[in-house]
Formats: structure tokens, C-alpha cells, sequence
């Protein structure tokens, strides 16, 4: 599984790994290879709950998530055994705030959870016997230890938040106006953080002899971190594929793009989500680089380009997330 948050190149990712080919995957009847956690995204946004205290919501809302939390679970369970029967494996991605445990919330927004009796208890039902465990401090997803621990072989890909952010902004402005975004300060928050990375590599670093760390190649070991800016590195992507158990040779850097028949297939805002990858035929290495990212310059940039408003708050938001980042690019492939 690729954990991530939105917009740090997951698409061109997965593009390159040439999924459809990998003879030893079972991949979901959608064709999609991954967000089985979307549906679980929908109440959150409909009822404006990142950032709102639990002893604030309704228990409609309540209940509403976590019967989409649950379900979204039972979703990939199906796919892990259904691919275990065949005698072959998955590869997803998912993103890491649609799958966030919101008592796991309370830090990132400065509040105390107050109540947290069943009622507030959001981690999904797998096995009983593993489910009276106490969860980790580290595993701030609705998903058990034990399942994450047992059944999943993790790799967080990251990109420099001055990059990530700015595009995840672009994409809700596009979608919902600038108004809306502007009152959206606490998903935004949600959204644009590497917390929720960083915490869950802290599980898995941390889990010691209860999780196998061995990749199919000596010398790597799970978890692993992938940075968006190493994507044009065909050596190390072909690295990283046969270190998951993929066919390296599969793996492709050039494709044909999508055709006018696939567009129109394709919702709004799927098309703008992959509208980069959908363009392309090759890797455009100059949306990956890095470059000069002085954080003045950016300001004044972002400023001219946001409006005052949302372009302080997203220096607020790079800043805040550099040291989770520089943590994981620190020990990345």
C-alpha cells in the first residue's frame, strides 16, 4: 500500500509501475487501485467535521462515519483476501486523512477529545481477539494494529510541502471557489499535513518483532519512503518495483496519452485530480524538481496568486509540516 495525501504525484507513480501489467496483482473490478477510502471522505466534508470537537457532533454524524469508515474497511479486506485466494497480492494507494481515526484529530487541532467511550470509538471491526488490544499512540487511522501489522507492507510517498500544498489549493479553488475555500481553514489543515505520514511510520518503525520489515530485495526494508522528486530516477523506480514484488521490467516512462473516448469516461473532478497524468506521455520532470523554494519569494507569489488570506495561511501550512517532511526524506529509498 502507498500511503499519502493528496497531490504529491501518487497518479504518475502508479503510472509508472504499469499496474494493469503486474501479472502478480489482483487489482479491484473498478479499475481503480486504490481510494477505497473516498466513500468515507464524504460525511466529513458534508457535515464539516475536521477541525469540530467530537462532543460537538451529532450522533447521526457520529454514526455516519463510522458506518463509511467500516465499510471502506470491509472494502479492502475483500480485495486482500479475494487477491489471497487467487495466490496473488494488491497494490493500492490511499489517502492517509481520509482514513484518519478522528479522535487521532484532537492534537493536530489543539483540543481534547473529552468523551471517548464506545461511542467515540471509530476503529473498525476485524478480528475480535485483536480489537481488545490498546491501539498504538502511532496509528492514528481507523484501521487495527494487527491488520496493518499483519497485512499490509506500507510505503509513505512524500513531496515538498511548498509543492504539495499550493496544487491542493489550486484544486479546491477550482472546484469550490476561492469564498468557500477561505471558510475551509480546518480541512485545509486536514489535508495539507505530513502528521498523518510521519505518525504511521512511527508505528511501523516502532512495532519491532510483531511486523516483518523484509522487502524482496536485501538491503530495503519496509516501511518504505519514496519522494516525488526521485520519480524521474528510472534506476531507483525499477528498485523500488522489485521491492514490492513487482516486475521491474513492467515498469514504464513513456505512454500514450489519454484519448478524447477516456476523457469523456472520466467525472470532473477525476479529470482534474489526474489532469497532468492524463496530458501526458512521459514524465514532466520540471513538475517534479524542486528548485529554488525561498520561502519569502514564495510568500509574495502565493499572495499575488491566493490573496492575502489564503496565501499566509499556507506559509503557515509548509511551515508547520517541514520537520515531519525532512523526518521522512531523511530515511527515504
Amino acid at each position: 500500500v502507498v500511503f499519502t495525501i493528496p497531490r504529491t504525484a501518487s497518479h504518475l507513480l502508479l503510472k509508472l509501475l504499469n499496474l494493469p501489467a503486474q501479472q502478480t496483482l489482483y487489482r479491484h473490478s473498478s479499475g481503480q487501485d486504490g481510494y477505497m477510502f473516498l466513500s468515507a471522505a464524504t460525511p466529513r466534508f458534508r457535515h464539516g467535521l475536521p477541525g469540530r470537537p467530537i462532543r460537538e457532533w451529532t450522533k447521526e454524524e457520529n454514526g455516519a462515519l463510522k458506518d463509511a469508515l467500516q465499510n471502506s474497511f470491509d472494502e479492502w479486506l475483500q480485495l486482500v483476501e479475494t487477491a489471497e485466494l487467487q495466490g496473488k497480492s494488491t497494490f493500492a494507494k490511499e489517502h492517509l486523512n481520509w482514513m484518519v481515526d478522528p479522535l487521532a484529530e484532537a492534537p493536530l487541532y489543539g483540543y481534547d477529545n473529552g468523551d471517548t467511550s464506545s461511542a467515540t470509538d471509530f476503529q473498525a471491526n476485524w478480528n475480535a481477539m485483536q480489537n481488545l488490544k490498546v491501539k498504538n499512540e502511532y496509528n492514528i487511522t481507523c484501521v487495527p494494529d494487527a491488520f496493518l501489522l499483519q497485512r499490509v507492507k506500507p510505503t509513505f510517498l512524500i513531496r515538498h510541502p511548498a509543492l504539495t500544498f499550493p496544487s491542493c489549493l489550486r484544486t479546491s479553488i477550482d472546484s469550490q471557489g476561492i469564498p468557500a475555500v477561505i471558510d475551509e481553514e480546518k480541512i485545509n489543515q486536514w489535508e495539507c499535513t505530513f502528521h498523518w505520514s510521519l505518525s504511521l511510520y512511527k508505528f511501523y518503525t516502532q512495532a519491532a518483532a510483531d511486523f516483518d520489515r523484509r522487502s524482496f530485495v536485501d538491503g530495503i526494508e519496509y516501511p518504505i519512503v519514496l519522494d516525488a522528486r526521485d520519480l524521474g530516477d528510472e534506476r531507483l523506480v525499477r528498485k523500488y518495483a522489485k521491492a514490492v514484488g513487482l516486475n521491474s521490467d513492467k515498469v514504464q516512462f513513456a505512454w500514450e496519452a489519454a484519448r478524447e473516448e477516456e476523457l469523456s469516461s472520466i467525472g470532473k473532478m477525476e479529470r482534474r485530480m489526474k489532469s497532468t497524468i492524463l496530458a501526458s506521455s512521459s514524465i514532466d520532470k520540471g513538475k517534479l524538481d524542486v528548485g529554488d523554494l525561498d520561502m519569502e519569494r514564495l510568500r509574495g507569489e502565493w499572495k499575488d496568486e491566493f490573496g492575502e488570506v489564503l496565501g499566509e495561511r499556507l506559509v503557515g501550512l509548509v511551515n508547520r509540516s517541514m520537520e515531519a517532511y525532512q523526518t521522512l526524506y531523511n530515511v527515504r529509498l
